[in-house]
């Protein structure tokens, strides 16, 4: 008999420790491009530059019990792109670079947003790109082609995805206006808005939230943001509204991408990148107030897809000057038309440039130039700027070359370097807070996280 009682102790036990561990309610956050000097760096930007900042500028989520990183390879390179690596984030598979949501063999992988569809779970993906993107879509799409985006959008619609937030839609050689996607999702019964603010008032349909200018494949960069304008901090604040009063009792998963951290680390610009950090940690900070009322039914995972632009801090003599770049008042993309305004203005004397970069950058007003890089900069404007108009190209902007070329000089300055354009073979970090985050510690390769995932919802994922 008392062996008889210990036994059902201990499968009571058993039980109610399963039951614990489920997790009802799952944010996942993916930092496109997000390396880990991406996140140290912004925090010792902040710390020198957002002085006001709580807690010395620290991010909301790098003090989460679990700490780690991860490899991120892809089946067919050691640097991966963001499809291939969303891929395996989403259905814990390798897959080919350029291929969306299929195996090495061009198999549908199965996502955990469709499991946890399937369950009953409510599902939501936020992104301040455009919502058939590369990492959205591959939560809920399957394609050979990332560049599908057609059959993309329409794979979205179709999709049992309660609520889809982006800048815009992607249609190049899908034959179809982005305007014409919204028709086509209107007519699909999906409510389509273009201001945070009515989402709230949604109760019974699925929501579509976009941006204010379907012409424009992102949200203004954070730098860049004046008040009214969309960012995914405000896309992360209606998603948890819509999804918490949507969601049964098996409560939800939502999918929040930070990707134009993507693109101005292409453009290898540092107080741009930082401040796309400061919105991911902003929108994290959201779900942390959620799991605070929820604190034994939440799980939220912080990772990222690859990291951009190998992004290196400090050099040379063992200093780094971070406060230098308390100067730059605007992203590269916004310097660049300020540059092009002018030349299309007829104003093309160097006095006029050099007071544009006093004022958006804080060079020789602020920064003081030695007397070199202020001839290299000069020589830039009038060989690249006033007669030729040459452009530096990265993956997703054409900038004035002296405006890279000026925010190079800011950043060589605060001694912060980038070896790239591109993506890298770097390991990318990892943190998780919640329920089950502990089984986190065995995940060493991005195909690792879905998987861990799945069990603590208790999602068939193989």
């Amino acid at each position: 008999m008392k062996k008889l009682l210990t036994f059902v102790t201990l499968l009571l036990f058993v039980v109610a420790t399963s039951a614990a561990q489920q997790a009802k309610y799952i944010f996942y956050f993916i930092g496109d491009g997000l390396g880990i000097n991406h996140i140290h760096g912004t925090e010792l930007y902040n710390a020198a530059v957002h002085t006001d900042m709580a807690d010395n500028g620290k991010l909301s989520f790098t003090r989460f019990p679990i700490r780690s990183y991860v490899t991120n390879h892809s089946a067919s390179s050691l640097v991966t792109d963001s499809s291939a690596a969303a891929t395996a984030l989403a259905s814990g598979v390798k897959s080919v670079n350029g291929y969306m949501g299929v195996d090495a063999e061009v198999v549908p992988a199965v996502t955990i947003a469709e499991l946890a569809s399937e369950r009953g779970m409510k599902v939501g993906v936020a992104t301040n790109v455009a919502v058939n993107h590369a990492t959205p879509s591959a939560f809920f799409a399957h394609d050979k082609s990332r560049s599908s985006y057609g059959k993309l959008f329409e794979q979205l619609l179709a999709s049992k995805v309660d609520f889809a937030a982006g800048a815009s839609i992607l249609t190049k050689r899908s034959g179809k206006s982005a305007q014409q996607c919204v028709d086509m999702a209107k007519e699909a019964g999906v409510e389509v808005v273009q201001d945070p603010k009515a989402v709230y008032d949604i109760k019974d349909k699925r929501v579509l939230l976009l941006g204010p200018n379907l012409k424009k494949q992102t949200l203004e960069y954070a730098v860049d943001c004046k008040p009214g304008d969309h960012s995914i901090v405000d896309y992360t604040a209606v998603a948890i509204d819509y999804l918490e009063r949507k969601a049964t009792s098996k409560g939800f998963f939502l999918m929040v991408e930070a990707g134009h951290l993507d693109y101005c680390a292409h453009d290898n610009d540092a107080v741009t990148t930082f401040e796309e950090v400061n919105d991911l940690s902003r929108s994290v900070q959201l779900a942390l107030d959620f799991y605070a009322k929820h604190p034994k039914q939440t799980l939220i995972v912080i990772t990222a897809d690859h990291e951009t632009g190998g992004l290196s801090l400090g050099s040379n003599d063992y200093f780094m000057y971070p406060e230098k770049l308390a100067w730059q008042q605007c992203s590269m993309v916004a310097l660049t038309a300020k540059m092009r305004a002018m030349r299309n203005s007829g104003d093309l004397e160097w006095e006029s440039m050099k007071k544009l970069l006093t004022t958006e950058l804080g060079l020789w007003d602020k920064v003081e130039l030695s007397a070199e890089d202020e001839e290299l900069l000069k020589e830039c404007f009038e060989q690249d700027f006033v007669r030729d108009a040459e452009e530096v190209v990265s993956l997703y902007n054409h900038n004035e070359k002296l405006a890279s070329l000026a925010v190079g000089v800011l950043n060589r300055y605060a001694k912060i370097k980038w070896i790239s354009l591109d993506h890298t073979g770097m390991q990318v970090p990892l943190y998780v807070k919640g329920v089950g985050a502990e089984l986190f510690r065995e995940c060493y390769d991005n195909t690792d996280i879905p998987k861990v995932i799945a069990k603590i919802a208790s999602l068939p994922l193989k």
